[in-house]
């Protein structure tokens, strides 16, 4: 595998790359996070009381929606603070080089909007989908929308891939430890049964595959650029597009004619996403030319 790349993001982690520096920073990283979350609902809390408080949880409105993904400026300080702290890194080392950091984003974006737009025109649907958000109002907070899923992606990805997989990967040479264990974390924080019912399982399974897939962009370009701008136009399709009713459904242009936990309509789905997502690698692969 041409990982060599990886070095860019590793070589930084080496000076304090102990297994339980890391794991004690990973955790410290989320209880960090979760301090600076409350923080941030303590403050919607003073603005708008319980009631905004409630709309933030529930995220079936386009403010509260918005308010959420903005929330994830939480997650991307808790490991930029804690690598400072106990790392001796600066934030920027868990990006990678910035030039071509933003670089790799626009190619794998690029590449993505094609990829879906053929997807889009060759393959047909067989269900309708349902009217949400109105186009005026959609279009108006697209800029903002936009801005919100850099935020969302980046923080996962700066946390999963930037801390994580790069401090793993200074103490340990295998793929095996630090492209897994991550995915595997990632995947556990996207498995949501009281959501998606019995596709919890399986969403959790195409979470840690979509890690896995990340985690190799990173490592072939040494930055975090392609993996943020796959996270990034995959999150626009499911955030932006088309979202499942009810929760995270706030920005989305339409919404699907079944909800999360619908196993015999998303059983197909799933199965598409999972073969849609390797096609979408190798396309970001062909595009970055690694």
């Amino acid at each position: 595998m041409a990982y060599e790349p990886h070095e860019m993001l590793v070589a930084p982690a080496r000076g304090k790359a102990e297994l339980w520096r890391t794991a004690i920073g990973f955790a410290l990283a989320v209880t960090l996070y979760a301090f600076l979350l409350n923080n941030f609902a303590s403050v919607l809390g003073s603005i708008g009381g319980f009631a905004l408080i409630d709309e933030f949880i529930d995220r079936e409105t386009p403010r509260a929606t918005l308010l959420y993904l903005f929330s994830f400026i939480c997650m991307a300080l808790a490991p930029i603070i804690i690598a400072q702290i106990l790392h001796r890194r600066a934030w920027f080392t868990l990006i990678g080089p910035l030039p071509q950091a933003f670089r790799d984003f626009w190619v794998v974006v690029r590449a993505m909007a094609i990829l879906s737009l053929v997807f889009w025109v060759l393959l047909p649907s067989d269900f309708e989908m349902r009217d949400g958000l109105d186009f005026g109002p959609w279009l108006m907070v697209l800029p903002l929308s936009l801005v919100a899923l850099v935020i969302q992606t980046g923080a996962e990805e700066v946390a999963f891939r930037g801390y994580l997989q790069s401090q793993l990967a200074a103490r340990v040479r295998s793929p095996l430890v630090w492209m897994v264990i991550p995915s595997v974390i990632f995947a556990a924080g996207h498995y949501a049964p009281e959501e998606a019912g019995g596709n919890a399982l399986p969403f959790a399974a195409l979470a840690f595959v979509f890690g896995l897939i990340t985690a190799d962009l990173t490592a072939r370009t040494g930055t975090l650029g392609a993996a943020i701008g796959f996270h990034f136009a995959n999150n626009i399709i499911a955030i932006l597009i088309s979202s499942f009713p009810g929760s995270m459904s706030g920005l989305a242009l339409y919404l699907t004619p079944f909800e999360a936990d619908d196993v015999a309509a998303l059983t197909p789905i799933i199965w598409f996403e999972l073969g849609a997502m390797g096609v979408s690698w190798l396309a970001a692969r062909v595009a970055l030319r690694v």
